[in-house]
């Protein structure tokens, strides 16, 4: 897989990061509908949402009217994922007269105003970029996202997230997980088939290796094969847990250009 890193769009680019807010009742749910840039494609590299309470909100991503890019996780794992990188190494894409959808549930005993922001490139940057990876000979990856949440009731150990794997063999970059409370309480285990990539690690630690950075080693998830991620709540109540990670098609026999 080759991937360019640090694309910077060209200057004629329209410096365009729309963003909506809508308020949520208490235990209610809504959703944020944007539509990029209507009449012209734009390419999602970052999504910044903002909440008083973003571990009291679960929220699904659903693009381009039946796509779900991911479904109820955390809205701070989302956050998370986002707030400390330059953006995706590829975006995904808002065609034409189309949109995107946050559909958000609040979990908490208050209302809350939530705000979601969305970064990326116009047209012209899109354009732009393709071109970059044509020279490549190297067609732009699509981001692939592998999420789980669970309830993870008090004192239980190795509880699974239930994060399903892709049709496709994905390479994982970037590792984000939340809770939404305990969060100091909570270790995880990471196994790809009979493989252990992570072992008893406080999700503080996940987020803390990739913040701002992507793995130092990328790892393979290959297709249909079982992505395990466990939760273990050392806390005296129930803990409600977020995995999200970024990666992208894996293809063999190819070099990686950083």
């Amino acid at each position: 897989m080759k991937i360019i890193r640090n694309f910077i769009p060209p200057r004629e680019s329209t410096p365009y990061n729309p963003s909506k807010s809508v308020t949520l009742a208490a235990e209610g749910t809504g959703e944020i509908k944007m539509n990029g840039m209507g009449g012209d494609v734009f390419g999602i590299r970052r999504i910044l949402p903002f909440a008083p309470e973003m571990n009291k909100i679960k929220v699904s991503a659903r693009l381009n009217e039946d796509l779900y890019i991911f479904r109820d996780v955390l809205l701070s794992a989302v956050h998370t994922l986002f707030k400390s990188i330059d953006g995706l190494f590829a975006p995904f894409v808002i065609q034409k007269n189309n949109h995107i959808v946050f559909e958000l549930e609040n979990m908490a005993a208050s209302s809350q105003a939530v705000n979601v922001q969305i970064i990326g490139y116009d047209q012209f940057a899109m354009s732009n970029l393709r071109q970059a990876y044509d020279r490549l000979g190297s067609p732009m990856p699509t981001p692939r996202f592998l999420y789980g949440h669970a309830a993870v009731q008090a004192g239980a150990v190795n509880v699974d997230l239930g994060v399903r794997s892709k049709s496709m063999d994905v390479e994982v970059r970037r590792i984000a997980m939340s809770a939404d409370s305990h969060e100091d309480q909570i270790m995880s285990s990471m196994r790809v088939y009979n493989n252990t990539v992570r072992k008893d690690v406080f999700i503080r630690q996940v987020n803390d290796e990739f913040d701002g950075a992507y793995a130092n080693v990328p790892f393979i998830v290959g297709s249909n094969v079982p992505f395990t991620i466990y939760a273990s709540n050392s806390a005296a109540s129930v803990v409600q847990v977020s995995f999200l990670c970024e990666s992208y098609e894996a293809v063999k026999e190819q070099d990686i250009h950083e």
